[in-house]
């Protein structure tokens, strides 16, 4: 440029190119600072021309344009520079101290012919370059392209790979797969850069531009706007068929929003090919995820088979069958319900969330139970995320498989099992699995149906124990642990307060020793033939209450006393006990009252205390703090038939009350209650725990 400035005899000069959004930039310059600016003044007229007109231009006196050497210019000249009938740019020329004249523009011009051919050989060794660069990407990204067509062996991730490579690949702002399906409609598997309209866009095969490729085989190379296409900003799309095999699987559709065209014949081969390779690649994925999912299923049936024939515990067998199901079979939700008498019981479940559905009535209007229970085959269904549901339908899942349990030998369905997943639809082979897994799935669900109920009761009871002696001899034995480590620390610091600590912990050890006294003489007395006087059973407890806390215990009872069952008198006295004990705890009251009444169709037990009583939310809470007293005194009701109802204010003490049916059955099955539960004698927040209400306290609290 030094020398360009002694050809044209100017002080200054420099190369300036015209950008579509920064306006006239420096090139190239000689003698003049960095921020030199071109937009304003005489500098900006003369370069419009030269732009514009392709002409040479001069201004002499009052451009005042300071140079990096420090002076200021007096006169500016400008000449376009072309090469081959192009402006690539224009050349501006600075003189100090004089005028520009005829010679001065003449000389610019032949040295702008100069830089011309100078930018031309730049431009053409970096478009050579650009052009090898844009060769090696794409060489690179065709190998990546292959490598994923020929090494994927999961079809759904082969499309999402393959649509991000074909994006790279072809420098496309959109691309997209369509598949079509056994009716022949094609729909977008697979897309990367669509708006969420055009992911919704359904073809049939024939139909529109998409449809006519998939029925033709032909590719082909659309430019601007299209008519009734999904992308209307799209400058140039290419849609290619996928074909291998003899038949047309679906299309793929690749575009750019760029001015300028991108595509040609080439690349339309090019993609063409690459389609036929995906379509290949696709086949043999899912060849080759048909042959995995048969053998899924085999090791499922395997495994359903050990669990029917040697499982020890039906219950933990099913639970463990349905988790299997999930996992190996990949679905979201999976349910076992047991048919009982007009009503389906869930037995086990993955899926379903902390809250299980309550029993579901089979003489309804659900069209798909009937279908399964009545015709005895499998159902499909499918469901929004809003959408209204029967309580058979996961949360978690949108669509549904169901088939019988049972019922393909024998004409008897036992129940019906659920499969849910939340995006990906079911097939006609699934369903035909499904049939399998109900006839596997009909031993297990008859052998946890037809258990020996007094080995389930004893487990219950076993349960219920180990409930107890959490919630209070584990308290209690806490106690009294702290107590002793209390005199420990009392022994090495202060011995004189040792004394009233070690009356404290043997006060606290004589109470839980009590307390382990009770439940052995409980123990003995559900072990007794005959029945256990529930009378004088209650009669002790209140006297025990009495003795251990001082409080003024009343027992009552009314109506005609009956004989009850051994079953039902361990229940009420269990409950009455740890509702006596919750007294002595937790109340703090002064008084308390027992009433054992004897109705017509029921017994009936009360516990009242003048305590502090709670708010109804506290309830909600219970078992998270440790305190399982109302879980079992909840679950001894049920066990037999009954229910129980808690009513508590603060302020005006608790009220917990049992009602139990003489003809109660013994842990046959949880009844589906429907009647509503209702507190005659008392007003105020009463929770009632029956089963068949989702909203009430227990399903909160309980889970179920």
């Amino acid at each position: 440029m030094s020398y360009l400035a002694k050809l044209a005899r100017a002080d200054a000069i420099a190369v300036v190119l015209q950008m579509k959004d920064d306006g006239y930039v420096t090139y190239v310059a000689h003698n003049l600072p960095s921020e030199t600016s071109w937009r304003s003044g005489a500098p900006a007229v003369l370069l419009g021309k030269a732009f514009a007109e392709r002409v040479n231009a001069e201004v002499s006196g009052g451009v005042a344009m300071r140079l990096a050497d420090g002076r200021m210019a007096d006169a500016i000249a400008v000449a376009p520079v072309v090469w081959k009938d192009q402006l690539v740019g224009a050349l501006v020329a600075l003189v100090v101290g004089r005028p520009v004249g005829p010679e001065d523009l003449a000389g610019l011009g032949r040295v702008a012919e100069l830089v011309g051919l100078e930018l031309a050989e730049a431009n053409a060794l970096w478009r050579a370059q650009r052009q090898q660069q844009d060769a090696e990407t794409k060489l690179k990204a065709n190998r990546d392209l292959q490598a994923i067509i020929h090494r994927e062996r999961d079809p759904n991730q082969l499309l999402e790979r393959t649509t991000a490579q074909l994006a790279e690949v072809f420098g496309a702002d959109g691309v997209s797969i369509m598949l079509a399906d056994a009716q022949g409609e094609l729909s977008v598997r697979s897309s990367k850069g669509l708006s969420d309209a055009a992911k919704q866009d359904r073809k049939r095969i024939g139909e529109g531009i998409s449809g006519k490729v998939a029925q033709t085989g032909k590719a082909m190379l659309l430019s601007g706007h299209v008519q009734g296409g999904s992308d209307p900003t799209a400058s140039e799309s290419m849609i290619a068929p996928l074909r291998a095999g003899g038949r047309t699987l679906g299309v793929v559709n690749v575009k750019h929003h760029a001015a300028q065209e991108k595509y040609g014949q080439a690349q339309v081969d090019s993609l063409a090919q690459a389609a036929s390779d995906i379509a290949a690649a696709l086949l043999t994925a899912e060849e080759f995820q048909r042959a995995e999912e048969d053998r899924r299923q085999a090791l499922v049936l395997y495994e359903l088979s050990r669990f029917a024939t040697l499982g020890t515990d039906p219950g933990t067998d099913l639970d463990s069958a349905v988790a299997m199901l999930a996992d190996n079979l990949r679905h979201d939700a999976v349910g076992v319900w047991a048919a009982e008498e007009h009503h389906l019981h869930l037995r086990a479940s993955t899926g379903y969330g902390d809250v299980l559905p309550s029993d579901i009535s089979t003489s309804g209007s659900d069209t798909v139970l009937a279908q399964v229970l009545r015709e005895r085959r499998s159902a499909m269904a499918a469901y929004g995320m809003s959408e209204d549901r029967p309580d058979w339908a996961a949360l978690s899942s949108t669509r549904f498989l169901l088939a019988p349990i049972g019922g393909g030998h024998t004409g008897v369905v036992l129940g019906v099992l659920v499969l849910g997943r939340a995006t990906t639809a079911y097939t006609d082979g699934d369903a035909d699995f499904a049939a399998t897994l109900g006839e596997y799935l009909a031993g297990m669900l008859q052998k946890s149906a037809s258990g020996d109920v007094l080995q389930r009761a004893a487990s219950n009871e076993r349960r219920r124990i180990a409930q107890e002696l959490h919630d209070g001899l584990a308290q209690e034995l806490t106690g009294v642990v702290l107590a002793l480590e209390g005199c420990q620390r009392a022994l090495d610091r202060d011995p004189s307060v040792l004394a009233p600590q070690l009356a404290k912990a043997a006060r606290d050890a004589r109470a839980t020793l009590s307390d382990v006294r009770q439940y052995m003489a409980a123990l003995r007395q559900a072990e007794e033939s005959g029945g256990l006087n529930l009378p004088v059973a209650v009669s002790r407890l209140v006297d025990d209450l009495r003795r251990q806390s001082g409080l003024h215990v009343d027992l009552d009872e009314t109506g005609t006393p009956r004989d009850l069952e051994p079953f039902i008198e361990r229940a009420l006295i269990r409950i009455v006990g740890e509702g006596l004990r919750n007294v002595a705890q937790h109340a703090g009251g002064t008084n308390a009252k027992v009433v054992l009444r004897y109705d017509d169709d029921q017994v009936v037990a009360t516990i009242e205390d003048d305590g502090k009583g709670f708010e109804a939310t506290e309830l909600e809470t219970a078992e998270e703090r440790g305190h399982y007293g109302i879980v079992g005194m909840r679950e001894r009701a049920e066990g037999v038939g009954g229910q129980l109802v808690v009513r508590s204010e603060p302020g005006r003490g608790t009220i917990v009350r049992a009602s139990i049916p003489y003809r109660a059955v013994a842990e046959e099955g949880t009844p589906a209650w429907t009647d509503t539960v209702e507190d005659t004698d008392q007003h105020g927040a009463i929770e009632d725990v029956e089963r068949g209400d989702k909203a009430s306290f227990l399903g909160r609290l309980f889970g179920r």
